[in-house]
């Protein structure tokens, strides 16, 4: 009878721990995941500058932007506090138009999204107003007005309101109208409609709005800041740069929109997410700017 050599091998169950990551953790990660992109592109731009294939003087390289940023910033020279003048007052026009358009579109849109008769009559006037651009009103608006800055916030409250208030519309329209009936047969008053049905459903499609509307009316301020503006906003600082064939300054405009553009996109309206969509709703009707 042949032997057979049996080796037996005991092998204890493998035993993975997964370790728990934080609030904390996770944003950073996320933030590191956004700013690759973007950082490789800065870096690519740079490379390409610097190896002769972009020409400087009409694509500047990032580092010449951002140098020229910090002598607008800190300058002691007659350029002294000219990006930071121009930027405040680029962001009072803009928070300014956005603020009345809030105060005006949300409750319209509510009140419309609420009435089906209200709203059937003025859809046809929505549809014909949402897509015309703001901008087109800036030379009526001067020669009614003329330059300053009530041209130039009326103008960005056009670019904000017609957003705003056809978001709010259709988060109202959109909402369940089993649950209003049931917290109605339940007692609940008109408030309570509200606070607890109408506004919660509604606010992803509202949040989205504010989004969109926020955005319109920021790039509608450089349009008109470039034709109405009297001698400040980041509008006006890239128009004038075209007068000296300073393409540098022009792209230091530039970068401040967008770096602000940003900014409002995912501190104030991420902010306002986390606080209201997530708690609510929880991830799955989170917007792009999670």
């Amino acid at each position: 009878m042949k032997s057979l050599d049996i080796t037996v091998a005991l092998e204890g169950p493998e035993i993975k721990v997964k370790k728990k990551t934080g609030p904390s953790t996770r944003s950073g990660m996320a933030a590191v995941r956004f700013f690759i992109p973007i950082i490789s592109f800065l870096v690519i731009w740079e490379l390409a500058v610097k190896a002769g294939f972009i020409e400087s003087s009409i694509f500047p390289s990032p580092s010449m932007i951002a140098s020229r940023a910090v002598e607008l910033l800190f300058s002691t020279g007659p350029s002294k506090g000219m990006l930071a003048n121009n930027i405040m007052t680029s962001l009072y026009r803009a928070l300014i138009a956005f603020v009345l358009s809030l105060i005006i579109a949300i409750p319209l849109g509510f009140a419309l999204g609420i009435s089906p008769k209200s709203y059937k009559w003025l859809s046809p006037i929505l549809s014909v107003m949402l897509p015309l651009p703001a901008v087109a009103w800036t030379p009526i608006l001067l020669v009614v007005f003329g330059q300053g800055d009530k041209t130039i916030i009326i103008v960005c409250f056009l670019g904000a309101f017609f957003p705003v208030l056809y978001a709010t519309i259709q988060g109202v329209r959109s909402v369940n109208k089993q649950s209003v009936w049931v917290l109605r047969s339940m007692g609940g008053q008109h408030s309570q409609v509200f606070f607890k049905v109408l506004l919660p459903a509604s606010l992803p499609i509202l949040i989205s709005g504010l989004k969109l509307g926020m955005a319109h009316s920021w790039r509608t301020l450089v349009a008109a800041e470039m034709l109405a503006a009297l001698g400040a906003g980041l509008g006006y600082m890239i128009f004038a740069a075209r007068s000296y064939m300073d393409v540098t300054t022009m792209f230091v405009g530039i970068a401040f929109l967008a770096i602000i553009g940003m900014a409002i996109e995912y501190g104030l309206f991420g902010t306002l997410e986390k606080m209201t969509i997530r708690k609510w709703h929880g991830r799955s009707k989170m917007g792009a700017g999670q």
